[in-house]
């Protein structure tokens, strides 16, 4: 739908803090944009679409209600970081799954606020916003764009914290641990339609998992950042065991 926050390109419904004369980039027209979703979506494909900016946002919105989206239809938004206030009710309505990436935060709260300014900040990274409207999270770390380390991302999720523990963004919008889990683990699963199949450690299920050098259930959100995988097991069979 648009291009990223970063290199203002992310397509918003009003021009940049820092750059007045610019609002992004579309990359689509409206109506053309709901022509195709519904044709794709008639043909049986489960829509996804990259959206950033808080217009190409809603541009995927009115694209998903074109194509008469409904929970079941489980369509997704990538990334999804910025939205108009106006919008978080439909995106439930819809049924629609954020999958988002909590380590963006880390690298774009450097310079987000300015981009965006104060007031549609409190709009960005919404997690907690969504949850409490109970649009599904599916949790990804965005690789390689990002590290594929998912403990910066849990660490994010919980702290809105950069990883010095020096700046904090918007920390009303932060999850708790259990929370930013299941959306890793079983928001993920759901995305996918298998979340009867993985996401879980129960019988029946696919045994991928890994281990730990610690409890992340007790450390403290610098001790999660340190976190090493000693073990990593896919459908039952040991892939990567970590070297002495």
């Amino acid at each position: 739908m648009d291009g990223s926050l970063g290199s203002r390109t992310a397509a918003l419904a009003a021009p940049y803090s820092d750059d007045p004369k610019n609002s992004g980039i579309p990359r689509y027209d409206q109506a053309k944009l709901n022509q195709l979703a519904a044709e794709r979506a008639a043909a049986g494909f489960q829509l996804g679409f990259h959206a950033i900016g808080d217009r190409a946002n809603h541009m995927a919105l009115e694209a998903f209600a074109a194509a008469n989206a409904t929970p079941a239809s489980r369509y997704r938004i990538e990334h999804a970081q910025v939205l108009l206030p106006t919008d978080f009710d439909p995106y439930a309505k819809l049924g629609i799954i954020a999958s988002m990436q909590p380590s963006h935060l880390l690298t774009d709260m450097n310079w987000a606020a300015d981009r965006l300014g104060p007031d549609r900040a409190k709009y960005s990274y919404a997690w907690r916003s969504m949850l409490s409207r109970h649009i599904p999270l599916a949790f990804g770390t965005d690789y390689p764009v990002e590290s594929i380390n998912p403990f910066r991302g849990l660490y994010a999720a919980i702290t809105r914290q950069n990883e010095a523990g020096t700046k904090t963004y918007e920390p009303q919008e932060k999850l708790t641990l259990s929370e930013a889990l299941y959306a890793y683990t079983q928001g993920s699963a759901y995305a996918d339609f298998r979340e009867h199949e993985k996401g879980r450690l129960e019988p029946g299920y696919l045994a991928d998992f890994i281990v730990l050098d610690r409890d992340i259930t007790t450390s403290t959100p610098q001790q999660l950042l340190h976190t090493r995988v000693l073990r990593t097991i896919v459908n039952g069979e040991t892939v990567y065991t970590a070297p002495h």
